[in-house]
């Protein structure tokens, strides 16, 4: 994920960083802002507590709420950025010492209802392919607007 996301954010103004096309439609800092806080305070937490505890509650969060009450477009997008990957550093250094019995582990996910180790790691994937999506398309539209340049075809990328 954060190959991914450096990959498509390298080179960004801050215009281009903070442009919604939509008032409903997260900026690429606020994007990030989200998967910093989702990181830390959702996947983080949960995965401790299905490692430390038995069957645990484990917390969903309100992205949509916490991207409005912190106004996550006015945050400096380094900051949010840096935090974000010593957070997922982390937590891939904790998934990395996972056993097969750990995956195993069950704990009940707030709004989603019982889950396994293994069903919440997918759960993680499946939430960042959906930001990775929502990104492609914020970037497609800064390209349409002529904000920023297409890329090149050629021969080799073809």
């Amino acid at each position: 994920m954060p190959d991914a996301l450096e990959q498509r954010l390298a080179g960004l103004s801050e215009a281009q960083l903070r442009f919604k096309p939509a008032s409903s439609v997260f900026s690429v800092v606020e994007n990030i802002c989200h998967l910093r806080d989702i990181e830390v305070e959702g996947y983080s937490v949960r995965l401790r507590l299905m490692l430390e505890t038995e069957n645990p509650m484990l917390p969903d969060l309100d992205g949509s709420a916490l991207a409005r009450e912190r106004r996550y477009n006015e945050h400096p997008f380094a900051q949010a950025w840096e935090t974000f990957l010593i957070a997922r550093r982390g937590n891939l250094q904790r998934l990395g010492a996972l056993s097969e019995v750990d995956l195993k582990r069950r704990g009940r996910f707030q709004n989603v209802g019982e889950v396994s180790l293994e069903r919440l790691l997918e759960l993680w994937v499946e939430h960042d392919r959906s930001h990775i999506q929502e990104l492609d398309a914020l970037l497609t539209a800064l390209r349409d607007l002529g904000c920023i340049p297409k890329p090149s075809l050629s021969l080799a990328n073809a």
